[in-house]
């Protein structure tokens, strides 16, 4: 998570080539070399953030939304200030925590991914969870985004302990309330549970996708003469999906709603065209190819408080533990939220302060053609706001 939210993505297409005027030739600008400086951050130490730097932090954010939509993305002009404000806010901050020894190893970002990949399900690829960054407009690295993540909750423990532990657990009150807040959020449409066997084909060959294609229409041709095999087949990817070919899904659950059907159009159109106990032909989806079995139909109902969250579709919660009771995720939100406004809080405080300890030096002419004549006057403003910066 960066220093300052990104989620400001409003696109449109920005440049227009210079022309000559009344007939006299305009030699074309110098290119600038691509180490120019864009930005100089001191607080303890001089850093620099190069123009290649800032590029590709451009581009890696329009690249991300453009692979999502479908479409060429290019990111407005206060957009790609936005990237650099946020950018002087993690160099100051990475300053004043290495300054006050509060630092973030490689092996601790190493085991946070993983256990963001888990969460996120069997199979999650750092490419999928990169995907999940940009659609949120995040504009880092995926490690760099896990590490800005875990140095500011280090900051919170090391700088606002107290607060942390004043969050604690809400009153039985507080939980009613949040119950009432919700209850709109809180009701599951008709749903079905549903096992997979899946042979993925994200990054594969064409040869080793064909080969994923017949193995799977083997599978299916015998389920077909007998549906009852899917358990051998079940049992066979769940203990070596490598020899298998396939991988086992169980406990899954689709919902009977327009978010489902567009995220999964072929999973959806199948499931919800059979019924309890059958099983499907090959599914051939994004993520690679799958036969699924249908299980119980969980038909729409408002979950109570003791009721288990499977099911419901607006929330994470019921995708990482679909097991866990509406009153479970109810105290969550109300953590959660908590601890949202300390962070928001906590970080508008630091952000305020570091702005005006530190030296920040923006170049100009490092910036032509990329931010507009009002973005350039909101930096120029931005020592009236308290930051301590110099734009030459």
């Amino acid at each position: 998570m960066s220093i300052r939210s990104v989620a400001r993505l409003v696109f449109v297409l920005l440049l227009m080539a210079p022309t000559a005027a009344l007939g006299f030739a305009v030699d074309s600008p110098t290119p600038l070399p691509s180490r120019s400086p864009v930005l100089t951050v001191n607080l303890k130490t001089n850093e620099v953030y190069y123009l290649d730097e800032y590029k590709a932090d451009i581009d890696r954010l329009e690249s991300g939304l453009s692979g999502i939509s479908g479409q060429k993305v290019s990111l407005a002009a206060k957009d790609k200030l936005g990237i650099l404000l946020d950018t002087v806010d993690w160099m100051l901050f990475r300053q004043y925590c290495e300054s006050e020894n509060i630092r973030v190893t490689d092996t601790e970002v190493t085991n946070q991914l993983a256990q963001y990949k888990t969460s996120l399900g069997p199979g999650t690829t750092d490419a999928m969870v990169e995907a999940t960054l940009r659609r949120s407009g995040v504009f880092t690295d995926l490690n760099t985004n896990i590490r800005q993540s875990l140095l500011f909750n280090a900051y919170l423990r090391a700088k606002k302990t107290d607060e942390v532990k004043a969050i604690g657990a809400p009153s039985y009150m507080e939980v009613l309330n949040g119950y009432d807040n919700m209850k709109f959020n809180l009701r599951r449409p008709d749903s079905y549970r549903f096992s997979m066997l899946l042979a993925r084909t994200q990054g594969k060959s064409d040869a080793e996708k064909k080969k994923a294609s017949d193995s799977m229409h083997a599978i299916a041709a015998q389920l077909k003469a007998d549906p009852a095999s899917f358990d051998q087949y079940f049992v066979r990817g769940a203990l070596d999906p490598v020899a298998a070919g396939f991988e086992t899904r169980p406990g899954l659950i689709i919902a009977r709603t327009p978010e489902s059907k567009k995220q999964y159009p072929a999973l959806y159109d199948a499931i919800f065209d059979l019924k309890e106990g059958e099983v499907s032909d090959v599914i051939e989806e994004n993520v690679g190819y799958c036969i699924v079995r249908i299980g119980q139909f969980l038909a729409e109902k408002q979950l109570d408080l003791d009721d288990p969250i499977e099911g419901l579709t607006n929330t994470r919660a019921a995708t990482v533990n679909p097991s866990a009771l509406v009153m479970q995720l109810v105290v969550s939100e109300l953590q959660n939220q908590k601890i949202a406004a300390l962070q928001k809080s906590a970080r508008d405080e630091i952000n305020t302060k570091l702005h005006g300890d530190g030296n920040i030096i923006v170049s100009l002419t490092a910036l032509s053609g990329i931010l507009a004549q009002p973005e350039i006057d909101r930096l120029k403003s931005l020592k009236d706001s308290g930051y301590s910066i110099d734009v030459q």
